[in-house]
């Protein structure tokens, strides 16, 4: 492939892509961070391009938690629940269609900060950056079937978390809990 190419397709995935992975960090490191997390991971796209495979997003957001761990490593933090709850709060307000009242997201977002690392990741692949089942499994680097399992155990544990009070709108958080469901 020549050079003006693989520069044109970089760029139709900086795009395309950008906002996704963008998205994806947005969730683990504070806000500051992200354009750096971001760019620093299409640095190792672009050279390694020649190897990412097509579409790039599972290995760009492969890449970008790896450039996370490096990043929380080289900084010596950790995240704690409460700050869990701040970075998922600030990506959660950025949807223009969350229908959900305040308290509503509030209590989600706390029920979600408080599942165990590994079924959070699972249900936010699925989920949020959109990735099918084989794809988030890639990305955390765990066979297909175990990711699913992680999922479902999240889900159950929602389900329970949203159990303890009546839903206000039942329809909609069915539909939730069931999104990228492989039933």
């Amino acid at each position: 492939m020549s050079t003006h190419d693989h520069r044109d397709e970089f760029t139709r995935s900086w795009g395309r892509d950008g906002p996704r992975v963008a998205a994806y960090v947005r969730r683990h490191v504070p806000s500051a961070d992200i354009q750096d997390v971001v760019a620093e991971t299409f640095l190792q796209a672009w050279r390694r391009w020649d190897d990412v495979p097509e579409p790039p997003i599972a290995w760009l957001i492969g890449a970008a938690r790896k450039v996370v761990g490096n990043h929380r490593r080289a900084a010596g933090r950790r995240t704690a629940l409460t700050d869990r709850l701040v970075l998922l709060s600030s990506a959660a307000a950025a949807a223009d269609d969350a229908g959900v009242v305040a308290a509503e997201r509030q209590e989600a977002l706390r029920v979600l900060a408080a599942l165990p690392d590994e079924q959070r990741e699972a249900l936010l692949l699925l989920a949020w950056d959109g990735l099918t089942t084989a794809e988030a499994a890639a990305v955390v680097g765990i066979r297909s079937g175990t990711l699913r399992v992680r999922a479902h155990r999240a889900r159950q544990a929602l389900e329970r978390g949203a159990g303890d009070r009546p839903p206000a709108r039942p329809a909609a958080t069915s539909v939730a809990m069931n999104n990228g469901s492989t039933r």
